[in-house]
């Protein structure tokens, strides 16, 4: 068996780049779920295409992901992938059930392609004084 068997069956790790600070327009690739490898905590993670952008460091082509985690509050987990799946799916919170998310991260893929403006700030918990980068998605119409 040479150096390089079984290359065909591995997939290339790409660097992800998270949603940072500004306005976006970007089309969505992807929705996926899962859960980490050495936590075992659950994602729900959106890829997108940059198209534009008022941040510098991210340019028409770009690809960057925004990404949600149950933490130590799976209700705030819960509220961020509700208010994103009613914002792509243009429907009512109310109508956003566990079918429903589960039908947008399978393997249909019915969100790809959709158009999304992003608005991306900075916060600060005021209890830890950690930073972090709030998003607000609205479909493109």
């Amino acid at each position: 068996m040479g150096m390089f068997a079984g290359i065909e069956e591995v997939t290339v790790k790409q660097r992800s780049r998270y949603v940072e600070p500004g306005e976006y327009i970007a089309k969505i690739s992807a929705v996926k779920k899962g859960r980490t490898k050495q936590e075992e905590k659950s994602y729900f993670v959106v890829e997108l295409e940059v198209e534009e952008s008022t941040n510098p460091d991210f340019a028409a082509g770009d690809q960057v992901t925004w990404m949600t985690m149950v933490n130590k509050y799976k209700h705030y987990f819960l509220e961020e992938v509700k208010g994103f799946v009613a914002t792509a799916t243009d429907s009512r919170p109310d109508e956003v059930t566990e079918e429903v998310v589960e039908f947008v991260t399978g393997e249909d893929q019915p969100l790809v392609g959709k158009i999304l403006k992003i608005q991306a700030w900075k916060e600060t918990n005021a209890n830890s004084g950690k930073s972090f980068t709030k998003t607000e998605f609205r479909l493109q119409r």
